[in-house]
């Protein structure tokens, strides 16, 4: 019997868009406390692969396949903007919060 990747139980948990949109935040909550960039962009390709796919998102975003590919790697160094336009396809917008006193 074959075992299953990590990233194949990933895909199979992410099934439905509430799925994805509360793993998503969970990434993002995540960041936010441990400041982990690698993490986050492999949440944001997991919900990628899951949702929409590359091809899709390449389209809506202008950006190449091999671009977006790289920039979700782990290994990339995307630019903020990047990200926004990414995130936008997802359904989120990116707020900066200014944090309390």
């Amino acid at each position: 019997m074959k075992g299953r990747t990590l990233d194949e139980i990933i895909q199979e948990e992410l099934k439905t868009s509430e799925d994805r949109k509360m793993y998503l935040e969970l990434a993002i909550e995540e960041y936010t406390e441990t400041g982990d960039e690698i993490q986050l962009l492999l949440a944001i390709r997991q919900v990628v692969q899951a949702g929409i796919g590359f091809t899709a998102l390449a389209k809506n975003t202008g950006l190449s396949r091999e671009s977006l590919y790289k920039t979700l790697s782990g290994n990339g160094n995307p630019k903020l903007k990047t990200i926004q336009l990414i995130l936008s396809e997802l359904g989120y917008s990116f707020t900066a919060i200014r944090k309390s006193a």
